[in-house]
This record gives C-alpha cells, structure tokens and sequence, in this order.
C-alpha cells in the first residue's frame, strides 16, 4: 500500500476500521471520526495532510503513525511518500555516521522496552533516515557486544526490518557476474518466490481452502511445500560459507541471528509437513501460510541486507573461497552456478613432490594414506583444538552434517546453532578442567539414528589437546539382530 499526504481518512477507515480508535487515542482532535456521519461528510475530503493541521502535528508523524498501526495490526507492507521539508537544502545530511548509530541504538533499545513502533518510526525519519546494511550489521554486532542476548535481536528482528523497510528497498543489489556466489543465491530465491507464490494460490484469496476443495489442494500442498523445503540447503551454505567469513570480519552478531531464524523456519517445515500428513485442513493452511511468510521474510533479508552487506564487506579471496565451498555443500532446487565468474584464486596448489611419512605411536604412514583412512571411516569426525577452534574434519562423501573448508579456523560455538552452544562451552570448558573425558547423544533425524561422541584428547601427561566429535549414522547397527559369520556380499 502507498500511503501519501492526500490520502484520504475515509478511504483509510473505511479499508481499516481499527483506525478510527487508534487515532482517536493518539490525538483527541481526531475522536470526532468515531462519529459516523463526520466520516461520512468531513472525512471524504479530509485528506491526511488536512487532518494533521486539524490535529497541530506534522504531516510526517501521521503518516508514521498510520503506516505503524497498519503493519501492527494487519503485516501488511505499507509504503510512505514523505512530504518534502520546508526549507531543506540539498547536501544537508541528517547525522555523521557516529551519531546516526547512537542515534540507531537508542531506537533498537527503546523497540526492545516495548515503545510505540509508530513513535519510534518517526523519531528514526528525524534522526537516521537512510540506512545501508553495512550500518544495521554494524548496529547489531554493537548490541550483542554491549550484552543484549541474540535471541533477543532474533524476537524482534521482523519490527526491524520493518522500521528499516522504506530505507532499504530504495537501495539498489550490487551486480554480481553469473557464478558469483550470491548470484547463485538469488537465482535459489527466485525459484524460492516461484513456490511461495504457486503456494499462495494453491490456498487460495480466503487463504483457507473449504472442506470440498481441500482433497484436491491437499496434494498440491503437500508437493509444493516439499519443494519449497529444498530451500534449506540453501541456509545451510549461508551458515557454512557466508557466515565464517563474517566473523574473520569481526561481524559475528548477523550470522547469529539469522542461524536462529534459520532453525525457526525448519521447524515450521517439519510442523507443517506434519499437519499435512495429518490431513490436518484448518492447522495445516494456518502452518502452510506462516511457513511462506517466514521464508518470504527471509529472502527480503537477505536481498536488503545479508548479501549487499557481503558484496561491500568480503574480499575477492573470501568469495573464491566461497564457491568451492559451496560445491562442497550442494545448492537449493537443482540450480548450479554457471557464467564467466571462477573461484580459481582460491585453489590450493597441488604438491609436487611426494607425500612424506607421518610418524605415529605404532607404525609410519604415508600423510595421503592418513588421510584416505580418516576419510573413509564410517563416521564423521572433526577435531577442535585447545583454543575452541576447528582444526580439521574429515572430507567423505557419506558426511552427516554438511562441512567445507570455510570452518577451519572458526570458532567451534560458532559453528553450531545458537540454542546449543552453551551445552557446547558445557562440554569443553569441562574437558579442559579435566572433569570430562567423554560426552555422548543420540537423536533422530530424517529417519535415521545418529550418534554423536564428543572425546577429550590429552597427551600422557594429561595436558588437553583438544576436542574429537565423533558422528555416526547407527540406523544400521541398531537394526542389526542375531549374528553373521560367514561372508556374505551386499
């Protein structure tokens, strides 16, 4: 919706009657529009600029309020055509770039106290006006320094990106070459805007498909959802490849939060799936419909913020380090990158002399053979030095969880969702003390049994070398029954 100075307050309570009390609240001039026949007659030619002067405010504080009240109420987008100011110069700036991230701060902190969006809102047009993603990263990684838990950014991060809205959708992506990496990325969201939108109609304008409709949409659902599902490989590059590379930028805080939205949407895929399963037609429209909105919301995020605050941020060398990466992990809905752009820069030059022998406790191995063999267990393992770093992983095919080369080097907290890295700190805060030797679970996932061994390594003295995860996929051992003795080839 575009909401400008002549826009009309009829037309306006007449599409949102809950405009007529919130407007009586936020102005006592304006409690006359509960009278019907006003509206009627003075609100078909009241325009909202006409109805500040009636109310001694200023035009652009009632547009705000409106388009607050608006988005509060219903989560619609409201777009706003600012009246121009009086008396404004070209080249006059609002703030330096110090004051206008105090200034950020203090609207963040104030939306987190729980004050009127609509106020913030204005004080943020006053005080900021344009934002770039480089300064709401920026804003964000100050907040987690100064203490404010991540989760809590995450709980507020949709009233964010809605104060930030109008600033950043004026903002043009950078162009990227075919192959680039957020190239590939956009192309994924395309496609991942072409199932919300076949979704969207497979429910239908009531957004509810009738009891009549719902075996035919049922299918349809359920096929297009499991589609749009492929999306998640697409999160897990972003953990993976983008996030690390962040961090050596000293910007952790925007991983963080959106690894957390990240685990929120997969939670919604498996909800919904569920339902659908259940044949659950009321539950399961309401879980399909909150489940597009996420990942609608998440594109947008990642388009006005993450990837322009990426293609600013990160060198050529951190993007070919990217891309072989991201082969590494796989990409969303059958797409490969394809163009002009290569990752040549970041390949590792081959040796040409031969492997040398690695000493060990019983017996010498060639390095490559070393490797072969830790590549070839059948289980994944990672190795997190005494400093909570990671210093290797084996690079098999039949990996549980998705590595590439971007986690060497990172840190280890940093490389697990942020609803489990006070259990990971738990663990090797622990084997360090020497309490600990040994941290076991098990879990199921996508029909399998997985069980993981966290194993404190120290040397015959007892100083901590460091941490060994152990992951296995056990579905076929915990199935296995009776015993075998002769050969038998599968």
């Amino acid at each position: 919706m575009l909401l400008t100075k002549d826009t009309s307050i009829y037309t306006l309570t007449t599409e949102y009657p809950f405009l007529i009390d919130s407007l009586a609240s936020h102005n006592k001039s304006f409690e006359k529009l509960k009278n019907p026949l006003l509206r009627q007659t003075v609100g078909r030619v009241a325009s909202v600029e006409k109805a500040a002067g009636m109310g001694n405010e200023s035009v652009l504080s009632l547009l705000l309020f409106i388009a607050g009240e608006i988005m509060t109420n219903t989560g619609e987008s409201v777009e706003i055509a600012a009246p121009e100011a009086k008396g404004a110069k070209p080249g006059d700036t609002k703030a330096t770039q110090d004051q206008r991230l105090t200034a950020l701060k203090e609207i963040i902190k104030d939306l987190h106290d729980g004050v009127e969006f609509s106020q913030l809102q204005d004080k943020f047009n006053k005080t900021v006006g344009d934002i770039t993603p480089q300064e709401i990263a920026a804003l964000e990684q100050t907040l987690v320094n100064e203490g404010l838990p991540e989760t809590e950014i995450k709980r507020m991060c949709h009233l964010h990106a809605a104060l930030f809205q109008n600033a950043l959708e004026g903002q043009q992506m950078p162009q990227v070459p075919s192959g680039h990496p957020v190239h590939t990325y956009l192309k994924e969201n395309v496609q991942a805007k072409k199932l919300i939108a076949e979704i969207g109609e497979a429910l239908g304008p009531s957004k509810m498909p009738t009891e009549a409709e719902w075996p035919f949409v049922l299918k349809r659902l359920s096929f297009l959802v499991e589609e749009l599902a492929g999306i998640q490989v697409h999160y897990v590059r972003k953990e993976n490849q983008l996030f690390p590379l962040l961090e050596k930028h000293d910007l952790s805080a925007p991983g963080k939060v959106m690894w957390e939205v990240h685990d929120d949407i997969r939670g919604k895929f498996r909800r919904t799936q569920e339902l659908l399963a259940d044949n659950n037609r009321v539950e399961g429209s309401a879980a399909v419909q909150d489940l597009i909105d996420e990942v609608a919301e998440m594109v947008r995020k990642e388009e006005n913020i993450l990837f322009p605050m990426c293609l600013q941020l990160l060198t050529e060398e951190d993007w070919s380090r990217c891309r072989l990466g991201d082969d590494e992990i796989g990409y969303s809905f059958g797409i490969t990158p394809e163009g002009e752009w290569s990752a040549s820069a970041a390949r590792p030059a081959e040796s040409t002399g031969q492997s040398g022998l690695v000493d060990l406790s019983t017996g010498q191995l060639p390095r490559e053979v070393v490797d072969a063999i830790l590549c070839n267990l059948p289980v994944d393992v990672s190795f997190v030095g005494p400093d909570d770093r990671v210093a290797y992983y084996s690079d098999s095919a039949h990996r549980i969880f998705p590595r590439s080369a971007a986690v060497i080097g990172r840190e280890v907290k940093n490389c697990h969702p942020p609803k489990s890295v006070h259990m990971v700190t738990e663990i090797l805060e622990a084997f360090k003390r020497g309490e600990r030797d040994k941290a076991e679970f098990w879990l199921e996932l996508g029909g399998k049994f997985i069980h993981i061994q966290y194993l404190a390594l120290r040397n015959k003295q007892g100083t901590y070398l460091g941490c060994l995860e152990v992951g296995q996929d056990a579905t076929h051992l915990r199935a296995l029954t009776g015993q075998r003795r002769l050969l038998e080839w599968e």
